[in-house]
């Protein structure tokens, strides 16, 4: 009794505080995305785990990072993965938990460099269900596994408050209005296309015996020259598009022709990683050298953009297909990604950073087409397959336009 007296006076660990907190649930008042962070503040403490992140099931197929504790709070909004797709996609289209104990060591598993997941790599994904509806899934990591039957207990209980929260506000399909800074190339309506950074895996974690380390080099090699020629092919166009008057982006040259990222991908083989492991290594140095700016930081998007296309080539897959009609919607927008963009149709683009952050949006100016940059809250509004009416002139975007309001941008 007297034990009791005294936690009823205040006396409990950060863990039961946690729970009180998330029992009473989050204040009805807060905007969704505030909300969603505060569950996974709680969540991360309840359950003992260094990341909470909450992925909300968007139009068909996309789950969407909306909540997290632990990574960086540009991601919110950016990480996309399909239903299927990775660990967290596999719990929502099989209805069930997913754990791993180290996510390194699965071909499953969907790398997404600016995250650096490999400090947590033990997993623990829970669909959010309403009813028998997925919404969402709820992913818990650590440095280590395993999450025990108690971990998982815990997590599904934590689960039907989260997919309460979310049945309750679908948002996907509004309308909004944004403005930022358009590069005055007229304007134009399409479809979103997030470009995802998520790279595809061929294997899991493996450590290369002596014998295989040069063959696998030799085709990792193989796979750089290939895109690198689908590359040139391409640029070669665009310059044949703007004509002698205008000026391609130099990093698109630069990536293309510099062969120190082939090598450095290679020697990371030769050193017994796998090729995947390999393309993941360049992609994490390149992701931290994003966190500055200037010329680096360019170079570091490029080389991550070719990084994520020779992984999908690696592993047998088409890279990020654009639909004729659409629009590039990312934070930043690789000249790699704008090139490969444009020449399957993309007809403009949308980023989150300044147009001087993103040499895609330099390629598109330079090609007459319509770009709007220094969008903060772009992934707040913006989702996959929602329509958009861009005005580059003005800066403003529209999304989800009218019948009304489409008519009038046409003309």
């Amino acid at each position: 009794m007297d034990a009791l007296g005294i936690a009823a006076h205040g006396a409990f660990g950060p863990r039961v505080e946690a729970a009180l907190k998330f029992a009473a649930g989050v204040d009805p008042a807060l905007p969704r995305a505030a909300a969603l962070k505060q569950l996974c503040e709680l969540l991360s403490t309840l359950c003992d785990a260094p990341v909470a992140s909450i992925y909300v099931l968007e139009g068909k197929d996309d789950l969407v990072l909306r909540g997290n504790h632990g990574f960086p709070e540009a991601a919110l909004g950016e990480v996309r993965l399909q239903v299927g797709q990775g660990i967290t996609g596999t719990a929502v289209e099989t209805l069930r938990p997913v754990a791993v104990d180290d996510a390194g060591l699965t071909a499953q598993f969907a790398y997404f460099p600016q995250l650096a997941e490999e400090r947590y790599p033990a997993f623990l994904a829970v669909p959010l269900l309403a009813g028998a509806r997925p919404r969402g899934a709820l992913v818990l990591q650590r440095e280590q596994g395993p999450f025990t039957e108690a971990d998982l207990l815990l997590a599904l209980a934590c689960a039907r408050p989260v997919a309460a929260l979310l049945e309750g506000e679908r948002t996907h399909g509004a309308q909004a209005q944004l403005t930022g800074e358009g590069n005055q190339q007229g304007r134009t309506l399409g479809m979103v296309h997030v470009l995802s950074r998520a790279l595809a895996r061929r294997e899991g974690r493996v450590r290369l015996d002596t014998a295989a380390r040069a063959e696998a080099a030799e085709r990792l090699a193989k796979d750089f020259a290939a895109e690198k020629a689908e590359l040139r092919e391409l640029l070669e166009r665009a310059r044949l598009a703007v004509g002698q008057g205008a000026r391609l982006p130099v990093e698109l040259e630069t990536v293309i022709e510099d062969e120190r990222v082939v090598e450095r991908a290679c020697e990371h083989v030769e050193a017994g990683l796998s090729p995947s492991q390999a393309l993941e290594r360049i992609a994490a140095e390149s992701a931290r050298t994003l966190a500055g700016h200037g010329p680096l930081a360019r170079r570091a998007l490029e080389v991550e953009a070719l990084a994520n296309a020779v992984a999908h080539r690696h592993a047998g897959l088409s890279p990020d297909r654009v639909r004729r009609g659409e629009l590039l919607v990312a934070v930043q927008i690789p000249a790699l990604a704008a090139l490969r963009g444009w020449g399957q149709g993309a007809v403009g683009a949308l980023c989150v950073g300044s147009a001087g952050e993103s040499p895609g949006i330099a390629l598109f100016t330079a090609l007459g087409l319509p770009a709007v940059s220094g969008l903060r809250t772009l992934f707040d509004r913006v989702g996959s397959g929602e329509k958009i009416a861009l005005d580059a002139s003005s800066g403003q975007v529209l999304v989800n336009p009218s019948a009304t309001d489409a008519a009038a941008w046409r003309r």
